[in-house]
């Protein structure tokens, strides 16, 4: 039924762009639209594509996953491609009689374009934007849930690497950790390569775990996430190495401006605020207390069956907070020669305002 409401839904976009049928071609979308999530990351491949008419939905793809495909996309007639996707594409297209293809325009490299188009020259292909990532944006219960199970797994785990050693270990060391944590607590697996980053290198917002040992008194940024269910999660934490013992001023001072503007982002974001509206609140309160310039990112983005995705926090957003939508909020200080501090959560809006999704706990108090 979920799978249904979501072709519909579609279908009556495509519609209004007067489209025939639509290609797609990105993972998150197929997966969102019909079920089918073969486990190919690692191998760098498309392993399909849906094509989605008014009468008909239909799963491309190869012999190698005909079987997951029939399991998980009951929906779907699964066509098999033995001569590739552009000989199949185009044997359905001509008995759909499709002249008006829609395709992602942000999936669909141009080579691959350009092969497809000349290979069938009888389709006019419409470019589009957004058609799947605008329903995506809007989280039902079930998403909501997996999102919860993820992030719920994703905390304990980080409260464990947290509460164990990390003077004297390699932030690589610490990261493999992570990810083996993840799997072992029964996650797909990380949702995007594990941010470990100590002292100076906190102060580099995705820095690249290394073979920086982690030294007493020194901040150590985390940024992780884990997947359950095809659904992500994304939380920051940063801690001083050796505990509370071991900080200074300047962190308790860099700590409490961080942790401040969290929160009130959290209780000041609103059902109709727009993106720009909602990074402003914790850009005023880290610019008013002296680190104006050393907050560069977004305040959040939204989180679903990709990391990041629909809705943007950030100055120069202008999409609109709904009920329904769950992101991140992950105000930032970077000092260079120094390191930095991210506290990020995850929330979902409801009609009163902010809902903070997993845990509260696991803040520093200032």
């Amino acid at each position: 039924m979920m799978i249904k409401k979501r072709l519909s839904k579609l279908r009556a976009l495509m519609a209004r762009q007067g489209l025939d049928a639509m290609l797609i071609t990105l993972p998150a979308n197929r997966r969102y639209l019909s079920g089918f999530s073969p486990d190919d990351t690692q191998l760098g491949e498309s392993s399909g594509a849906l094509l989605i008419a008014p009468a008909a939905a239909v799963l491309l793809t190869d012999f190698r996953y005909r079987l997951t495909a029939q399991a998980q996309a009951p929906c779907f007639e699964v066509v098999v491609y033995s001569r590739g996707l552009a000989h199949s594409l185009g044997v359905l297209l001509n008995e759909l009689r499709v002249k008006r293809l829609g395709f992602e325009a942000e999936a669909l490299l141009f080579g691959q374009h350009q092969r497809l188009s000349e290979a069938l020259p009888g389709v006019s292909w419409q470019p589009t934007l957004g058609f799947v990532s605008e329903l995506r944006k809007f989280k039902d219960a079930s998403e909501i849930k997996a999102t919860e199970a993820s992030l719920a797994l994703m905390e304990a785990v980080l409260a464990q690497v947290m509460a164990g050693p990390l003077v004297g270990r390699s932030e690589r060391e610490v990261a493999l950790e992570i990810v083996r944590r993840i799997e072992d607590a029964g996650g797909e697996g990380p949702a995007f390569p594990p941010i470990v980053a100590s002292g100076p290198n906190a102060a580099e917002p995705h820095a690249e775990p290394g073979p920086r040992v982690i030294a007493h008194g020194e901040t150590v940024l985390f940024d992780v996430g884990a997947k359950v269910d095809g659904y992500c999660s994304d939380i920051s934490r940063t801690i001083v190495a050796g505990g509370r013992a071991a900080d200074d001023e300047q962190f308790r001072r860099v700590y409490a401006t961080v942790r401040q503007a969290q929160l009130e982002a959290l209780d000041g974001i609103l059902p109709g605020m727009l993106g720009h509206e909602a990074d402003a609140i914790a850009r005023r309160i880290i610019d008013r207390a002296g680190f104006k310039g050393k907050f560069g990112h977004s305040l959040g983005h939204g989180v679903g069956l990709a990391t990041h995705e629909a809705p943007s926090l950030g100055p120069n957003s202008d999409d609109m907070l709904e009920e329904g939508m769950v992101f991140t909020i992950e105000p930032g200080i970077y000092l260079s020669g120094w390191g930095g501090v991210r506290l990020e959560v995850m929330a979902v809006m409801e009609a009163t305002g902010c809902r903070l999704l997993g845990a509260s706990e696991g803040f520093l108090q200032p």
